[in-house]
């Protein structure tokens, strides 16, 4: 009996399994372990690619509008930080990107970048450092630190001073700072040129000096101190001398009342061996 049962058992499975309901249900469960898979690999790959670092592009020397177009196509935020005005450079350019060109970054990644400005940074001629009495080498790496103002010599004075100082500084024709002034009023722009007048001990004029009744050895210390030579010198009855303790009678130019003679003029000279009586 128990036999009989058993094989019949068998015959109900091995009909089952060659039934079409089975085939049926073979079929949906392959179909359901497929639609699974795929899915289940649609979303592996969108994680992976999600998470995926790609080549950022470098955005430096394009126009930002161009950079921010290019930026967003590939899922980055664009962030301006700063604008800097640069001579001769137009505005909205990229300057610089942080992270730099090259980097490997994530999709979404937020790039901070630097532009040209169009407009330069307007400077107040009172907030310029004084300039008057300063040398002209230093002030030039002082004023474009500050400022990036350019500087240029429009020409020379005489000064009894050391050479190469600041004596008037002009800004497109307008006197800016001298010894007795200096204006606060003035706008300038950063990246701007000023104009200097610079101390020079060649070239000057000076007040003819009266020699008269100077001993020879006098008037010599007077003109080399005044940045002036002796020229020819003359004995009064004509003889040789060679004591420069002799009297000054006369000199050629004369001095007069605010007559004045360029540096490195000659005097020349009348003596005499002795004090004239007019001389105190």
């Amino acid at each position: 009996m128990t036999n009989q049962s058993e094989k019949f058992r068998l015959m109900e499975i091995g009909g089952f399994l060659k039934s079409s309901l089975f085939l049926h249900t073979l079929v949906r469960l392959f179909l359901f372990f497929l639609i699974l898979w795929a899915l289940s690999s649609l979303v592996l790959s969108f994680y992976t690619n999600h998470g995926q670092k790609i080549v950022l592009p470098n955005f430096i020397g394009a126009k930002i509008k161009v950079a921010e177009k290019k930026a967003k196509s590939k899922d980055f935020e664009f962030i301006v930080t700063d604008s800097i005005y640069l001579s001769g450079k137009p505005g909205g350019h990229v300057l610089s990107q942080v992270p730099v060109p090259g980097s490997k970054v994530k999709r979404g990644r937020k790039i901070y970048v630097t532009v040209t400005r169009y407009m330069p940074d307007i400077v107040l001629s009172e907030h310029l450092p004084v300039m008057y009495g300063k040398k002209l080498e230093h002030m030039q790496i002082e004023l474009y630190n500050l400022y990036e103002l350019r500087c240029g010599v429009l020409g020379y004075k005489y000064d009894p001073g050391p050479p190469g100082h600041i004596l008037e500084i002009y800004y497109k024709g307008t006197l800016l700072a001298d010894a007795k002034s200096k204006r606060e009023d003035i706008k300038l722009y950063r990246g701007d040129t000023l104009g200097f007048i610079v101390s020079t001990t060649a070239g000057g004029e000076i007040e003819i000096p009266s020699l008269r009744c100077m001993t020879l050895a006098e008037a010599k210390f007077l003109l080399a101190a005044s940045k002036l030579e002796v020229g020819k010198i003359k004995l009064e009855n004509e003889e040789e001398f060679s004591d420069d303790n002799y009297y000054i009678i006369n000199q050629s130019p004369a001095a007069g009342s605010g007559e004045l003679i360029k540096m490195g003029e000659k005097i020349n000279l009348v003596i005499q061996e002795d004090l004239p009586p007019d001389c105190n």
